[in-house]
């Protein structure tokens, strides 16, 4: 397989890169070739020496941005640090991804994790590898002590990931709003990822531990 030459590479990042912009403000059903061409500024027919069709360029901006996820998320794993540690910094790494780009996420939330193109075979194991990744965190917690063995780590697994989910969701929908776009936003998602595992792990009783 000969190695992609740097102008057509750069290229081919403009066309994902554009109709991640021409998904996220049109939907994928309301956007349409010509309108990824005319974001990316290049010809119209010229999306098509790189893409078959939009099917392709949506796969595309799955597999080529989760690879890229899930390459920080086993770092996060394989660091020397405390169960806790690695559970807040995987939570901040998947709500910064909201803060640093916001289109690729609605485009993920809304028009790749709710359609039927979700349950390919290529896109669940791409996925699949999210969890088992965060379950081992928690097996090796368990087999520290940091973490009670009593409970399965792959249900535990579901239901911070789950979490997780819900609030990149809301704040999608505009459900939760931050209203000042500085440099302390992002201290609140770093706030927000700590308040997720802190529940996950201690729960909402008072006397939890801190």
């Amino acid at each position: 397989m000969h190695s992609e030459s740097p102008v057509r590479r750069d290229k081919r990042n403009r066309i994902v890169d554009a109709a991640i912009r021409v998904f996220a403000r049109l939907g994928y059903h309301g956007a349409r070739i010509s309108d990824i061409a005319r974001e990316a500024e290049i010809a119209y027919g010229l999306v098509y020496h790189y893409f078959k069709n939009k099917e392709e360029i949506l796969n595309t901006i799955f597999e080529e941005r989760w690879t890229g996820f899930l390459e920080a998320v086993d770092e996060i794993a394989d660091a020397p640090t405390s169960t806790e540690d690695k559970l807040v910094s995987i939570a901040a790494l998947i709500l910064n991804a909201y803060r640093v780009r916001p289109e690729w996420v609605k485009v993920f939330v809304l028009e790749i994790q709710r359609s039927s193109r979700f349950a390919e075979p290529g896109q669940i194991r791409a996925v699949g590898a999210l969890f088992q990744s965060v379950a081992g965190i928690l097996r090796a917690g368990q087999a520290s002590g940091d973490l009670r063995g009593d409970l399965d780590p792959d249900v535990a697994c579901c239901v911070l990931i789950g979490s997780l989910e819900i609030v990149i969701t809301a704040l999608v929908l505009g459900v939760i709003r931050i209203e000042e776009r500085d440099e302390r936003e992002n201290e609140y998602y770093v706030k927000v990822a700590r308040t997720v595992v802190k529940i996950f792990l201690h729960g909402l009783a008072a006397g939890g531990r801190e």
